[in-house]
C-alpha cells in the first residue's frame, strides 16, 4: 500500500496492487494487539535480524521513523508514543490506519483487485506476466510484499517465497518468531493467566544470549508477554529461560528481607514468607521447586533465605518449542538480501523487487517490523519510479 501511494505520488499512472484476501490489510489491521503498534522512537538497526544488516540501517535512514510519521500524519492521522517508545494512532485502532492509507490509495486512483490470489508470475518478452485465480496482467515492474508464514490467517502462508524461488531465488530456513513459547510445565503448575513483571534472561548451554523486561504471562502450555516476544526470536527448543520475579531489588537485599520476616512472623505457612513481594501464585511455584511444603511454617526457613531469593531471582524454565507460525507475529529468515541490491531490487531477475518481511529481516517487538514494511517498501517504490521515468 505504501508503494503504491509512492509511486502515485511520483507521477505513475498504471499501478495495480493485488490482495488474495477480501480487503487489503487485515494483518495491518490487527498489530499491535488491535492497536496499531507502526514503529518505535528507538529506531535502529541493531533491533533486527537479517544477513546484511548494514543494508538494512541504510533502508531504514533513507525512509526512517519521521518520515513514516509525518507519511501517516499526511494521510490524515495523528501519532503518540508510549513510556517504551512504541508508537500508535491516537485512536488505539489498528484497523484505523489501514483505513486512512485505504482511503489515500483510492483518492490517489491506484487499482485495488481484493480476492485475488496471484499463482504464477514470469517474465516474458520484457513483461512479467502475473496469473490470478481471477486473470492475467502484465506489468514493466512487479514488487512482491507478500507476507512470511507467520499467522497465515491472515493470509500470508508462505505462497509469496514460491514466486520467488521460480525468479531463481532461495530462501533462508523459516521459523516463528514473536511468538508464545512452549516450556516444561510442572514448574509452572498453578500459574495459568498470572502476569508478572520480570527480567528475563534466555541462556544456551549455560551462555547468556539476550536480557530483557517486561511482561510474562504464564499460560496452561508455557509463557506468553511481550518479554518472551522479544526472546522468541533467538530462542530455541532446549534453551533456558531464567525469569527474575523481583527485577527491583538485589539478591542480597531480598535475602536479609527474608530472614527478617522469617523470624518475625515464624508461625506463618510457607507461602507467606513471599506475600507482598511477589505474585502469591509465583510464590508458591518458587517454594514447591525447592521442595518446601505448604505445611512448613517461615520460621523453619530463616536459614534457606539466601536459597530462596536465588530462586525469586532465577527461576529457570526449560524451553520445548514455540507456539508456531499460527500464532507468530512475523517470520524469521526469508529471501537473503545478499540476493537483492541496495533498493531491493532482485540480483536474478531485473525489474522485480521484494518488501516487507518476505525478506531475511526480522525485528524485535515493538514498531520495528513494521517500520521496515513501511521502509523497504518506500524503497522499492522510489528505485521503481526511478527506472519508469528513465525508461521514458
Amino acid at each position: 500500500m505504501a508503494a503504491a501511494l509512492f509511486l502515485a505520488s511520483a507521477g505513475i499512472g498504471k499501478i495495480l496492487l493485488l490482495e488474495r484476501n477480501d480487503r487489503v490489510g487485515r494483518k495491518l489491521s490487527a498489530t499491535g494487539n488491535g492497536q496499531g503498534n507502526v514503529t518505535n522512537e528507538r529506531m535502529g538497526a541493531d533491533h533486527y535480524f537479517s544477513d546484511d544488516l548494514e543494508k538494512v540501517g541504510e533502508i531504514l535512514r533513507a525512509f526512517g521513523k519521521d518520515d513514516l510519521l509525518r507519511f501517516l500524519t499526511e494521510s490524515g492521522g495523528y501519532f503518540t508514543a508510549d513510556e517504551e517508545g512504541r508508537v500508535y494512532p491516537a485512536s488505539r485502532q489498528a484497523a484505523s490506519v489501514t483505513d486512512i492509507l485505504r482511503f489515500a490509495l483510492s483518492a490517489r486512483g491506484v487499482a485495488v483487485k481484493t480476492g485475488e490470489q496471484v499463482k504464477r508470475a514470469e517474465k516474458r518478452k520484457g513483461l512479467f506476466c502475473v496469473e490470478t485465480d481471477r486473470g492475467d496482467y502484465r506489468a514493466r515492474y512487479l514488487l512482491i510484499a507478500a507476507g512470511g508464514k507467520a499467522s497465515p490467517h491472515f493470509g500470508s502462508d508462505g505462497n509469496g517465497y514460491a514466486l520467488a524461488q521460480k525468479f531463481g531465488h532461495t530462501v533462508t530456513p523459516l521459523s516463528p518468531a514473536l511468538v508464545q513459547l512452549k516450556t516444561e510445565r510442572e514448574p509452572i503448575k498453578g500459574l495459568k493467566g498470572i502476569r508478572c513483571d520480570c527480567g528475563v534472561t534466555l541462556t544456551r548451554g549455560g551462555v547468556p544470549l539476550y536480557a530483557c523486561r517486561g511482561d510474562v504471562i504464564f499460560t496452561d502450555y508455557g509463557v506468553s508477554g511481550n518479554a518472551i516476544f522479544k526472546t522468541s526470536s533467538r530462542a530455541a527448543e532446549g534453551d533456558t529461560l531464567s525469569l527474575d520475579f523481583l527485577p527491583e531489588c538485589g539478591a542480597g537485599e531480598l535475602s536479609a528481607l527474608l530472614r527478617h520476616k522469617a523470624r518475625l512472623c515464624g508461625a506463618l505457612a510457607s507461602e507467606d514468607l513471599l506475600r507482598c513481594i511477589v505474585n502469591s501464585a509465583a510464590a508458591r511455584a518458587v517454594m514447591r521447586s525447592l521442595g518446601i511444603g505448604a505445611d512448613i511454617k517461615c520460621g523453619a526457613l530463616a536459614g534457606r533465605a539466601d536459597e530462596i531469593a536465588a530462586r525469586v531471582k532465577d527461576f529457570r524454565l526449560q524451553i520445548a518449542g514455540s507456539m508456531g507460525f499460527d500464532n507468530a507475529q512475523v517470520t524469521k529468515g526469508g529471501i537473503p538480501l545478499a540476493e537483492t541490491d541496495g533498493f531491493l531490487m532482485s540480483k536474478r531477475e531485473e525489474g522485480l523487487f521484494f518488501a516487507g518481511e518476505i525478506l531475511n529481516v526480522d525485528g524485535e517487538c515493538g514498531g520495528y517490523n513494521l517500520q521496515w514494511a513501511f521502509s523497504s517498501g518506500v524503497r522499492c517504490a522510489r528505485r521503481i519510479a526511478e527506472l519508469y521515468h528513465e525508461d521514458r
